[in-house]
């Protein structure tokens, strides 16, 4: 409950943010008449291919973590897909990687582009560095709560919020390059998580239920992430995508996701692997992590050039 109550101030806390500079952004003249150049790679802007993708990633998330499940009840006839195998190991560094670079290499520039737009006022936009700033915090925050509150149940409460965030960014955008690498990202990580999980249900060390709850959170919440983001884009993005409010929203929301997501790969996955009893001491098992982390990460760079 109390953890709850955390996520809960997290995200008012946000909102009265973003709020706050919008409405304060709002009170100064831009002729954005100026700034409707500047609008970043215009084959990317693409309201309706943005909101063909958005229909795709919701069943593509679902399918994806039902895929890990899955393959641990294939585990009974192939015990190489077991969670306690080499190959779920590998399969969770490499999707470290695609999550990290997803952060570093197609969110972040995109929110760098939006809260340093000619279309807002330079002061404080251009001033200061508020990409970053969000990122950073959003990156140790999470898991700063999750020391405090070490129930497992609890720590459940996190990835809904999480998930709901990156279900509003997705939803909110109109930009097909990131939103193609957003699914991408989130496809990965639900098949190791639907194998991670795929285990106890298996086994069913827990409450069955509890599992498939757990198994089903994140692209549920994810669902109605994306449809409020949709919303909050149809007021906003749809009718002037360089006004000083949709700039300010998706800018925001992306470097929301990039901490989310830079956290959820160094800490969730890379570290609790690469430092886990599995791998430690072990040389063939550490180049192999790192190996599978590069090539996650590089097929996702490459993509921050052909999507």
């Amino acid at each position: 409950m109390a953890y709850s109550k955390a996520c809960y101030k997290l995200i008012t806390t946000i909102t009265i943010l973003l709020l706050y500079f919008t409405f304060a952004s709002l009170a100064e003249n831009v002729d954005v008449s100026e700034c409707r150049a500047e609008s970043g790679d215009p084959s990317c802007h693409n309201n309706k291919e943005a909101k063909k993708l958005k229909m795709i990633a919701i069943p593509s998330i679902l399918v994806a973590s039902m895929i890990g499940v899955s393959l641990q009840f294939l585990s009974r006839y192939i015990p190489a897909l077991g969670p306690d195998r080499v190959i779920f190991g590998i399969i969770k560094t490499l999707t470290s990687g695609v999550i990290l670079a997803t952060a570093f290499m197609h969110v972040l520039p995109d929110s760098f582009d939006d809260l340093t737009s000619k279309c807002l006022p330079e002061e404080p936009w251009r001033k200061f560095p508020f990409t970053t700033f969000i990122a950073m915090n959003l990156s140790f925050l999470v898991p700063m709560i999750a020391l405090v509150h070490l129930q497992e149940k609890m720590s459940k409460v996190a990835g809904v919020v999480v998930s709901v965030v990156f279900g509003l960014t997705m939803g909110a955008s109109d930009n097909q390059c990131t939103i193609r690498s957003l699914i991408a990202a989130f496809c990965f990580h639900e098949l190791a998580e639907g194998m991670r999980l795929g285990g106890p249900i298996l086994h069913a060390e827990f409450k069955s239920k509890m599992n498939w709850k757990m198994v089903l959170s994140f692209p549920v919440t994810m669902q109605f992430g994306i449809a409020l983001g949709m919303q909050i884009q149809k007021i906003y993005g749809e009718t002037s995508p360089t006004s000083p409010t949709a700039l300010i929203l998706m800018g925001m929301l992306n470097a929301c996701s990039a901490g989310l997501l830079i956290d959820l790969a160094l800490v969730n996955l890379l570290a609790h692997e690469l430092y886990g009893p599995k791998i430690q001491g072990n040389m063939k098992l550490h180049v192999l992590g790192y190996v599978a982390t590069f090539i996650g990460a590089a097929g996702m760079s490459l993509m921050a050039k052909w999507a």
